[in-house]
């Protein structure tokens, strides 16, 4: 009886939200037609419509809509709030951006994988699937094929025409084995396409959503772990290589969207040492940590984060020492995996060709253990300046070619923002966490940056160089999260005054979330407007 009365208590409200909705999204809509009419007249001599600046000016709409009439789910459900931004940007980011690879980073390969597993069960490939793995030189920084409407409708004919499923290209197959794992979602995209008889221009763009997809959820539930510091979390997640990575082709919003569950989960746990684990909770943050260093096994160390459980948040010793041998026998795994990987399976150690003629790994190898102090010099002379505030454009908002190799404009306001939030966004919960689980967090993220750049400097550089190349800026986003939120402390008042035992707040959560989500969704709109939309 007390079920059905809640239940007639909150289902007019429901109604109402839902209402409510309908007429936002059906106001911004039609604004929207309106809008991109305005733009085109002041602004393109009255050129005809154009599918990009509808879209941007229906997400600007609509975001503004939301934001305003939804105050309280701003102040009180940000996960909620960051589900939305995330879906709206990212999804103008995966229809507005040319539906082909030489985007981002190696994508003609992170297609290459899911477009085999989305024919798991058919493996006939048809030149149209290949054609974004032979063309990405097109759409990169030396065609730029696709950017422009004209070229863009060429480009799309042409792919649609080679898209004869009943003609054979290639008859090729592969598993979903353990590091391909990240590819299913964007997998699951390509083959729901084909299922759909879509042209295979939208199947591919169904391919990159699907990916993004996934990124928004799992950082939707990432979030809700959090008693605080869920704006910390929610600006990582929003910065516009995030959303340019989960928009695309990429297991890095694989690996970024497990490890912030996983890392999400175990403060949130640390957050509240009175409240006793359950034997869930805690599979739930080893088993995002097992599913999220698949793609890159040399984020594996930030496991051991969980030994810094207190053991008054177990149920039973027993449950302790469990858990205990779960973490070794995922460490036994992954260092297995790693091996067989990098050296059985290849007959020796991997060396990427692409640092030219010079790399030797095993010659590279030989020389850190004969010179140990002058590859340390080495090594940290190029993190100091790899995760430098100098630096901090590139990975908040370097979105390689699609911005030609350039961080966004705004980037700069992106990068303040994430130093405001690690230092603000605090509450008395904070307090609860000892030092020992902060410097644990810092020193693991710093060992997998070590791993990272040496790992680069064995197979991507020439032996003996005093400079580590091709260690990329995307390999700081899983860390950033654990790292930045060990720098801040509840005890640091900020925006909160320290009155006894209780934070007083100056501002409005609403205000205080609001004006951080609109930030960053200003940032990622206008990478999109300038570089996608406004020239064409």
């Amino acid at each position: 009886m007390k079920w059905t009365r809640n239940r007639e208590m909150h289902l007019p409200e429901i109604s109402k939200d839902f209402k409510k909705l309908a007429v936002i999204l059906l106001a911004s809509a039609v604004l929207a037609f309106g809008a991109e009419r305005l733009i085109a007249l002041i602004f393109y001599s009255g050129d005809v419509f154009f599918w990009g600046r509808y879209a941007a000016a229906f997400v600007i709409l609509e975001l503004t809509a939301l934001f305003v009439c939804y105050r309280e789910i701003v102040a009180r459900k940000v996960e909620i709030a960051v589900l939305v931004v995330l879906l709206s940007i990212g999804t103008l980011y995966a229809t507005v951006i040319p539906a082909s690879t030489g985007i981002s980073w190696d994508d003609e390969w992170h297609y290459y994988y899911p477009m085999l597993l989305s024919h798991l069960l058919s493996p006939s490939i048809t030149e149209a699937e290949l054609y974004y793995m032979n063309n990405f030189t097109d759409t990169s920084l030396e065609e730029r094929k696709g950017y422009d409407r004209e070229s863009r409708k060429e480009l799309y004919q042409e792919v649609d025409d080679a898209y004869r499923p009943e003609e054979e290209a290639l008859i090729d197959r592969t598993w979903p084995r353990y590091r391909l794992w990240c590819y299913i979602p964007a997998a699951f995209g390509l083959w729901l396409g084909r299922l759909l008889s879509l042209p295979y221009h939208m199947t591919f763009m169904l391919g990159r959503w699907c990916n993004l997809l996934f990124y928004a959820i799992l950082v939707f539930l990432a979030l809700r772990k959090l008693k605080s510091g869920k704006m910390l979390a929610a600006v990582i997640a929003l910065l516009p290589f995030n959303i340019f990575m989960a928009a695309s082709y990429s297991y890095d919003p694989w690996i970024t969207a497990w490890l912030l569950y996983g890392l999400c989960s175990f403060f949130g746990e640390l957050q509240q040492p009175d409240q006793r684990m359950t034997w869930r909770e805690w599979a739930c943050i080893l088993f995002a940590f097992f599913m999220g260093v698949g793609p890159k096994l040399l984020y594996i160390p930030l496991v051991l984060l969980i030994l810094f459980l207190p053991k008054e948040k177990f149920v039973s010793q027993k449950q302790r020492r469990i858990m205990i041998l779960a973490v070794a026998l995922l460490l036994i795994f992954v260092s297995i995996n790693l091996i067989f990987s990098y050296v059985v399976s290849s007959g020796g150690i991997v060396q990427d060709n692409r640092g030219g003629d010079e790399v030797d790994a095993g010659g590279q190898i030989a020389y850190i253990f004969s010179h140990p102090w002058t590859y340390t010099k080495i090594l940290l002379k190029f993190l100091a300046e790899y995760i430098s505030v100098k630096s901090a454009c590139m990975y908040a908002a370097y979105l390689h070619y699609f911005t030609n190799l350039q961080p966004a404009l705004f980037a700069p306001l992106i990068v303040v923002t994430l130093i405001v939030v690690t230092f603000t966004d605090k509450e008395e919960c904070d307090t609860r966490i000892s030092v020992f689980p902060r410097i644990a967090a810092l020193a693991l993220s710093f060992a997998v940056l070590c791993l990272l750049a040496t790992s680069m400097y064995v197979a991507f550089t020439e032996v003996g160089n005093d400079e580590i190349l091709g260690c990329q800026y995307r390999y700081i986003a899983p860390i950033m999260f654990p790292a930045l939120y060990a720098l801040g402390s509840g005890k640091l008042p900020a925006l909160y005054i320290l009155k006894g035992r209780k934070y007083l707040s100056w501002i409005r959560r609403e205000y205080y979330n609001g004006l951080i989500l609109a930030v960053c969704a200003f940032v990622s709109m206008h990478a999109v407007w300038a570089y996608a939309i406004t020239p064409y």
